[in-house]
């Protein structure tokens, strides 16, 4: 197995953390969030850092991350600058994607879905300071 490289870990590590403050706040972010990905796996490449994040059931989902095979295809590609402008309202998901910022390899309604999850989770950064701390560390260390 590949030894896992710094930002490999901070990328599990702040996705296993938003997971929990999510969980943890429930409302319908939390139930959005479980409808889109419960039995669910992607790839995910941010810059050079491949993760493969695999999802159980509802409505704890269990998550495991582990890295990501050589030959997987890609569900999501992004650069770190694009995630922060996403992060910190610069500029929206609909925009990076149409402009080739960001990639998501999904159909037509699980776009949607996932349009809709990423809206309510900046939305309920404003107002929760947990989700905040971890925009803040992923700007801070990526």
């Amino acid at each position: 197995m590949p030894e896992m490289s710094v930002r490999f870990q901070l990328l599990s590590s702040l996705l296993l953390e938003l997971i929990a403050i999510l969980r943890d706040r429930q409302g319908d972010t939390w139930t959005a969030i479980a409808k889109v990905a419960a039995h669910r796996s992607a790839t995910i490449a941010i810059d050079d850092t491949r993760l493969h994040i695999k999802v159980a059931s509802a409505p704890d989902l269990e998550v495991q991350i582990q890295t990501a095979a050589p030959d997987a295809e890609d569900s999501f590609e992004a650069t770190g600058d694009a995630l922060r402008d996403i992060m910190f309202g610069r500029s929206s998901l609909e925009k990076s994607v149409a402009s080739g910022k960001v990639m998501i390899r999904a159909n037509f309604s699980s776009l949607w879905k996932i349009r809709a999850v990423v809206a309510a989770v900046l939305v309920d950064a404003e107002v929760e300071p947990r989700l905040s701390e971890v925009w803040r560390k992923f700007d801070q260390n990526w």
